[in-house]
């Protein structure tokens, strides 16, 4: 988990811990980027109760002097936490997210456990569109950059498959993002994972949980809302005809 030291991640915590369930015990591994100091002993006292009540490990990094960088500093937070996962697979969460419904991780496990080609399955914090924006290829919306989704059905589990990766709540395989443990730190670090994840994982696929339509699971709770207004605007500006496509 990646947290910039706000208060938002006790709701995350306890969205987490309400909806998502999984047979084997959870190891928690939280990077913090010190962004609010005044917040930090309040954070250090939650962590320390939530692993009491829940009987989890939290294991926690605290960085008083991030980068003033984003992408330098969100680069090596995550590069930091893909170096730290022990487990064949993992879970990535970040400080600003809530869950909307119940999740059950143990048929998604198996799943991935039986079919090696299956490197991501997230949650959609929208309603699954028909196709998804390849993002870090353009920043307009546009119907060159619009793919098709796909939707599959795995042993009883329907799936969509997409063209890209994310950094949105999802589960994942370890030995991919073991090799993103050393980010470059003047790239989204999200986008550079895109470009690079076919080199890796010539064979895998990325998988959003559900079928084409159905509603979000997961929702930010940390995005400010009129800034998303004005990169909408930004996006039609520019002559791009903005939708909301997952990514």
């Amino acid at each position: 988990m990646t947290s910039t030291c706000r208060k938002t991640i006790e709701r995350t915590f306890h969205s987490f811990f309400k909806y998502v369930s999984c047979d084997e015990k959870f190891r928690f591994i939280v990077h913090i980027d010190v962004l609010n100091p005044r917040y930090l002993p309040d954070l250090m006292d939650f962590l320390k109760k939530t692993s009491e009540s829940y009987g989890v490990d939290i294991i926690h990094k605290v960085n008083s002097n991030p980068s003033a960088n984003y992408y330098e500093a969100h680069s090596r937070a995550v590069g930091y936490l893909f170096s730290c996962i022990e487990s064949l697979h993992y879970f990535h969460l970040e400080d600003d997210w809530i869950f909307l419904k119940k999740i059950d991780l143990n048929p998604l496990i198996v799943l991935m456990k039986k079919y090696p080609y299956i490197d991501h399955i997230r949650f959609s914090k929208k309603n699954i569109p028909e196709r998804s924006w390849l993002y870090h290829i353009s920043d307009v919306v546009s119907e060159e950059f619009l793919i098709p989704n796909k939707e599959v059905i795995i042993d009883d589990i329907t799936l969509v498959e997409l063209p890209l990766w994310s950094f949105n709540p999802h589960l994942g395989r370890t030995s991919v993002v073991k090799h993103f443990t050393d980010l470059p730190i003047r790239e989204n670090p999200e986008k550079y994972i895109c470009h690079k994840y076919s080199h890796f994982a010539e064979n895998g696929k990325i998988y959003m949980y559900g079928r084409i339509g159905d509603g979000a699971s997961v929702r930010d709770i940390g995005r400010n809302r009129l800034r998303q207004k004005i990169r909408k605007l930004k996006y039609i500006l520019k002559g791009g005809k903005y939708a909301e496509y997952i990514f």
